[in-house]
């Protein structure tokens, strides 16, 4: 509105004529959308003229592909009126600071990483990845070292093509920059680590504590949108009824500031910050509020919260705010409690570390007895599936009989077999041999991580950490192995002071040179939001890329790493995967 836009439209609907207007088109390079702008600007039987005033503004999210701007350039009427042609190079969502993901969340997209022989070449959804990848790496003006695990073969594949594809930006972009060369030499070149989900299968199906984790995995979300039961005075004196609720939506993003402080937090230090800062408010005029002794205002229920900010006016909006929060945290715990999830994370963190809060080395057979007796008190089907993966993935596979044995308790749908029975694509063994050693039966105990990192949580229910931290705090120490994750060309000296030089190659020129054409790169983009800014990095950046989808944990681990002392890191992904989803992706393998 600012900028006098006042009409948003999708190019996908039917749209009536606006003459007045000159169009900007902000549209994917795909040939579908070049179709409609076409259609847009070419007359038919129905529409004699166009639909818009005659200066067109041509916004790409990334490179347009020579067959369709040739297809553009085809179009007399359209090239006649083009004010503008823009490649921005923006093909990817910031969900939050320092985060970003391709919205590639279709199980479409995840069956045919995986399921790509190697033999049948670069698959579509491969090449896709890497263009998107150009575009984040173009707009954060980081020409960077590229690093992948050498035991995965989308890691690998994803680090060849995202090579190529970004030398061949760089040759049409000549006036590009990028941070540590000659003369942008604040920080130096950044790495990009490329990963697949497949690499932590544990970590997606494990309960997380934290909040924004609960929120993803125990509510429903809408993108950022939640829709919780809030009580509030008014629906309490209108019914009678003090329980009563009513419907409020919210936005779960980086303009919250509250969300943006708690979402990495445990979910009892939540709930307890939110509280103090609750009562500071309405204690400072309580008796006012609440015609109450100030003794008998600490303990408050949500009904009194919301009576008192009614009463408190002046608070009314930071009031709302922490309401709106203690509800959506109030509502996780009351799932927590009700699925009895202490329990059922005990065993999961046990099975995930390979021992229990107390440090202990479980048996095996006792762990079958507790997790059989588990799987048959879950009512919910997901939960004991999640609880069996988690226990299969974590003893890399079970013997034959004591996997049908927690089968038929945890009673699995055809699609949860389905999926369970997946996770061998992922290069996942479901069964191991029965061969025992002599006088070894009943005495085996569960495998223990190799990766030993701590988690930072002072809960037992939190004791578990996932595999990137210890990826990115090998690569804080520079003790990141390279036959494990090399490099795809030599990395430079640590004496370094700008990294490595550019890739020798002949750069070309920038297809369009009228300034109608003029190609440009979004160099000036923020990973950060308004919110966000004000923590300074200095060094070179680390950016993780997970192929698959990255978890909430996964997004915790990169922020402790930066709260640490860290240089900054970028957590990127096709998409961010609560439990339900990863399960369907596994599902349509």
């Amino acid at each position: 509105m600012q900028n006098k836009v006042y009409l948003v439209e999708q190019i996908t609907k039917s749209r009536a004529p606006y003459r007045k207007s000159a169009p900007i088109y902000f549209l994917s390079p795909k040939e579908d959308s070049i179709d409609r702008l076409i259609q847009d600007w070419t007359p038919s039987k129905k529409r004699k003229e166009p639909l818009y005033a005659d200066s067109v503004f041509l916004f790409f999210t990334s490179a347009v592909p020579d067959e369709l701007f040739r297809k553009i350039k085809s179009c007399k009427p359209l090239v006649k009126r083009l004010s503008a042609f823009c490649e921005i190079n923006i093909d990817f969502i910031p969900s939050q600071a320092r985060a970003f993901h391709f919205s590639m969340n279709n199980p479409r997209y995840f069956a045919e990483l995986y399921r790509n022989p190697v033999d049948e070449g670069e698959s579509p959804v491969e090449l896709m990845i890497a263009d998107k990848l150009v575009t984040v790496c173009a707009s954060l003006n980081e020409y960077p070292h590229i690093r992948y695990r050498a035991s995965s073969r989308v890691s690998k594949s994803l680090a060849r093509i995202f090579s190529r594809k970004f030398t061949e930006f760089i040759g049409k972009n000549s006036s590009w920059w990028y941070h540590g060369d000659a003369e942008h030499s604040d920080r130096g070149r950044g790495t990009l680590m490329i990963l697949s989900r497949s690499d932590d299968c544990l970590s997606p199906l494990l309960h997380e504590f934290t909040y924004q984790a609960m929120v993803n995995d125990l509510l429903e979300l809408d993108g950022d949108k939640i829709t919780y039961k809030a009580q509030t005075s008014g629906t309490a004196a209108d019914t009678g009824n003090a329980n009563a609720t009513m419907d409020q939506d919210a936005l779960l993003n980086d303009n919250d500031e509250l969300w943006v402080e708690l979402r990495g937090k445990h979910i009892a230090d939540v709930i307890q910050i939110l509280s103090t800062r609750i009562r500071d408010i309405v204690n400072s005029n309580t008796a006012v509020a609440l015609n109450a002794k100030s003794q008998q205002a600490k303990a408050l229920t949500l009904s009194q919260m919301a009576k008192a900010l009614k009463a408190l006016p002046e608070y009314r909006e930071v009031m709302g705010k922490l309401t709106q929060h203690m509800n959506i945290s109030h509502q996780c715990m009351s799932i927590f409690k009700k699925t009895n999830l202490l329990d059922i994370s005990d065993l999961e963190q046990t099975l995930a570390t390979g021992k229990t809060d107390a440090n202990k080395a479980m048996k095996l057979n006792d762990m079958l007895d507790l997790v059989e007796q588990q799987l048959k008190s879950i009512p919910d089907s997901l939960t004991r599936f999640r609880l069996l993966a988690i226990f299969i993935i974590s003893q890399e596979g079970l013997k034959p009989s004591d996997h049908n044995r927690l089968v038929s308790y945890a009673k699995l749908s055809s699609s949860e077999t389905k999926a369970l029975n997946n996770l061998e694509v992922l290069g996942l063994p479901l069964e191991k041999s029965e061969n025992r050693k002599s006088g070894s039966f009943g005495k085996e105990k569960l495998v223990q991580r190799r990766a030993v990192v701590d988690s930072g949580s002072e809960y037992s229910s939190s004791r578990y950490a996932c595999d990137l931290k210890d990826i990115l705090l090998k690569l804080r120490e520079k003790s990141l192995s390279f036959d494990e994750y090399p490099s795809v060309f030599p990395m430079p000296d640590e004496g370094s002071s700008t990294g490595s030089t550019m890739v020798s190659g002949g750069v070309g020129s920038v297809r369009a040179t009228s300034s109608k054409y003029s190609s440009k790169n979004n160099t000036r983009f923020s990973m950060a939001k308004s919110s966000n800014v004000a923590k300074k990095f200095s060094g070179a950046r680390q950016m993780i890329f997970i192929a698959g989808g990255a978890c909430f944990s996964e997004l915790l681990a990169a922020e402790q790493m930066m709260e640490d002392g860290g240089s900054e890191v970028i957590l990127g992904s096709t998409h961010f995967c609560n439990p339900e989803q990863f399960v369907e992706m596994l599902r349509y393998l």
